[in-house]
């Protein structure tokens, strides 16, 4: 149980960051997550997002015209270090697709990599001492400081010659947030928060699209507050399943140390989660995050509809 109820955070953080366009990278999330009896997990993740529209800078959805989509394979790989402290490392490959008119129809490449971690304060259900007997803790939940590093490693609008090339967001990004999980019914039903804080340093380029530039150009992107709120349900020794809703809010824009006007960014998605696993240390997760093409659900930002597949192996301490 506790396997399956790592491999369900797992999904539902790969699935909240909401990498929905083409000219998007990858965000500092969370990557992989180590029940405490798991020494290290290998997972292989493949992703298709297909763009089905945008919100503008009042809010209010204007539905796609063109067909856009996104194909991502991610390796991620997660070890723990003691009972307090794990590491994550994830590295995406990327495929992007396009019928926009006049513009290059298919791109490539690595994304960015991300490396982070956790900080364990607490672990549910951990033995205590009360008097002589050793008891379990019922009343603590799972809390964890987490922690990443976005590494700009994908093709940006810095270097790419066209929008469908762009692969990783050109920027370093941190985050530092708190992951905290509560057992309602024991090895049943849990509630999970995940909830962080990602800064992007500002970047300055030489190049725009590939073509060379003179002029000072720095843009940064504003600060972006991630969450995702999931109910999980442990229907048996083989089967789960979960549901979660899930966004972002970011700040405006910089550019060149000015604010630019109706810059800033939110997006909610909902997201429908179920992991199978045959046996005890392998897991299959699958689930669908759907935006919702409605106003008022998203501002200066892309909403889309995407499936997800992940092959999680355990290895036990």
């Amino acid at each position: 149980m506790k396997y399956l109820s790592a491999v369900l955070i797992l999904i539902i953080i790969i699935c909240s960051d909401t990498r929905s366009c083409n000219s998007c990278g990858g965000g500092t999330s969370d990557l992989a997550v180590l029940s405490l009896d798991g020494l290290a997990l290998f997972n292989i993740g493949v992703n298709r997002d297909e763009i089905t529209g945008v919100w503008d800078k009042n809010g209010s959805w204007i539905k796609t015209k063109f067909s856009q989509s996104q194909y991502k394979i991610s390796f991620n790989t997660a070890y723990r270090l003691n009972r307090h402290i794990q590491f994550a490392v994830s590295l995406p490959f990327q495929f992007n697709n396009s019928n926009i008119p006049g513009l290059k129809q298919n791109g490539s490449g690595l994304g960015d990599i991300t490396v982070g971690g956790r900080f364990e304060i607490f672990h549910e259900f951990q033995p205590k001492k009360k008097g002589k007997k050793l008891l379990l803790d019922n009343t603590l939940p799972y809390l964890a400081l987490t922690f990443g590093l976005n590494l700009p490693t994908g093709k940006s609008d810095e270097t790419a010659e066209n929008d469908v090339d762009i692969t990783g967001k050109g920027f370093y990004s941190t985050t530092l947030g708190v992951s905290v999980t509560k057992s309602i019914v024991k090895s049943k039903f849990q509630v999970v928060g995940e909830f962080s804080w990602q800064h992007s340093f500002e970047k300055k380029y030489s190049s725009y699209f590939g073509k060379p530039i003179t002029y000072e150009y720095r843009k940064q992107p504003g600060e972006k507050f991630n969450y995702a709120l999931t109910a999980n349900y442990i229907i048996n020794s083989r089967h789960a399943v979960s549901l979660s809703a899930a966004g972002f809010f970011q700040g405006k824009y910089t550019l060149n140390g000015s604010t630019i006007n109706n810059t800033a960014e939110r997006n909610t998605n909902f997201i429908l989660a179920y992991t199978f696993y045959p046996s005890i240390p392998f897991r299959i997760t699958s689930s669908l995050k759907l935006g919702m093409p409605q106003d008022n659900f998203g501002v200066n930002a892309q909403g889309s509809t995407s499936f997800n597949i992940n092959f999680t192996y355990y290895i036990p301490q």
